[in-house]
């Protein structure tokens, strides 16, 4: 993922500081993308050297409000309709369901997977509040509505996986 068409995105849905753009990143993009300040800000000047934002506010201590320009539109654009994704997966999460039964015991498989399940359904109810609270304010397309929906999404996949997995491991490997 590109954090550059991260940061047209956010600036096309509102003008932003980097600490606004930083905010932005940690609650509707939790999970996802992590930008760290050291990455956004000079991504934020080399979007602005190359025309793809503006700087359109200036405050305190240096401060600066940033909005997309006509070229960042067009780009961000051109990115969402003809560049494919990276559709390929490095996940932690993934790795440990591949080892997961052949490293550990069953005591121990179930023990990691009684965890994962504890985790998504957490991750879910907070997932899920936050929905419920946007709902009341945002429209149904609203960019956060529809992120958080497939985060619900996919949360409720992994969740019904760890559980189906404690059944399987249970059912092969023998108890209760």
């Amino acid at each position: 993922m590109s954090l550059r068409h991260a940061v047209l995105g956010l600036l096309a849905h509102h003008p932003a500081s980097g600490y606004e753009l930083a905010k932005h990143f940690k609650s509707t993009l939790t999970g996802v993308w992590y930008a760290r300040n050291h990455q956004l800000y000079p991504e934020l000047g080399r979007l602005a050297e190359g025309g793809y934002v503006e700087v359109v506010e200036e405050g305190p201590r240096g401060r600066r409000t940033y909005a997309i320009t006509e070229p960042g539109r067009a780009e961000l654009r051109r990115w969402l309709m003809e560049v494919e994704p990276d559709r390929s997966t490095r996940s932690e999460t993934y790795l440990r369901a591949f080892l997961l039964a052949t490293v550990l015991c069953r005591e121990d498989a179930l023990a990691v997977l009684d965890r994962e399940v504890k985790v998504w359904q957490a991750d879910r109810a907070a997932l899920q509040e936050g929905l419920d609270q946007a709902a009341k304010a945002l429209t149904p397309d609203d960019p956060y509505i529809l992120a958080t929906t497939m985060g619900v999404r996919l949360n409720e996949a992994m969740l019904t996986w760890a559980q189906d997995t404690i059944e399987r491991i249970r059912e092969h490997r023998g108890g209760a």
